[in-house]
């Protein structure tokens, strides 16, 4: 937590971590309170005893969010966007906006049938020689390669981020399948929403700009993670 001033939550997406938004909490900290956290088995947590759901990740975020009748704003990235839009319409009277970064597409799917059992093993698996060897040779130069930049903390050659990796892939139709559920039962709040994303117009993503009544702002192509690529247009839409 860095700051003071108005509450902003950062959800990062899949595999990533919260130095990964160094460059955008310095640029909200001065006049924002700038909350940032890792996720179960991510960065610097431990791993959790069960699987990730979406109903978790939304209580997750609620814990970390000021207490009513204070609100947050609340930026996301990838499959998080999935967990900020069910807080939206879970938690309506917490959020003063939400910002969503490259939105991942919550498709129709089926959750895999095998999720729920691997879910529960992955903690376990992520301890084991072979899982920590794997991490070794291959999370490092696939996060450089992902990311841009490279691990300052060591974190991504552990078998204990890999595992959480591979039981956050698991848990994604599922995840999926609860937010469309979401969708049809609850409303979405009347708050000012702005999606950032560097695709091609079209798709899932204009779907949920009409869906949201969002603000659409297209990035540039080459910033597929505009937290490391473009802060200032993250920091601004937050702002």
């Amino acid at each position: 937590m860095q700051g003071t001033g108005p509450a902003v939550l950062i959800t990062a997406g899949l595999a990533g971590a919260w130095f990964h938004w160094d460059a955008v909490a310095a640029r909200l900290a001065d006049g924002h309170r700038v909350i940032r956290f890792d996720r179960p088995g991510l960065g610097l947590s431990s791993c959790a005893p069960v699987p990730p759901t979406l109903y978790g990740e939304v209580a997750r975020l609620a814990a970390l969010s000021p207490a009513h009748p204070q609100q947050v704003t609340l930026i996301a990235h990838g499959v998080a966007c999935w967990h900020a839009e069910a807080f939206a319409r879970l938690h309506p009277l917490c959020l003063a906006r939400l910002v969503l970064v490259e939105p991942a597409c919550a498709g129709e799917r089926r959750p895999l049938p095998f999720a729920g059992t691997a879910g529960r093993w992955l903690p376990a698996l992520g301890r084991t020689w072979g899982a920590a060897a794997l991490a070794r040779l291959a999370g490092p130069p696939a996060h450089r390669l992902l990311a841009g930049v490279p691990d300052p903390s060591g974190v991504y050659g552990t078998g204990r981020v890999l595992a959480a990796v591979a039981g956050e892939w698991l848990a994604r139709r599922g995840m999926a399948a609860d937010l469309r559920g979401l969708r049809a039962e609850k409303p979405f709040p009347d708050v000012p929403v702005t999606v950032l994303s560097s695709g091609e117009p079209g798709g899932c993503v204009e779907w949920l700009v009409g869906e949201l009544d969002a603000e659409h702002v297209r990035l540039p192509r080459a910033s597929r993670r505009p937290q490391l690529h473009a802060p200032q247009a993250v920091a601004d839409a937050a702002a």
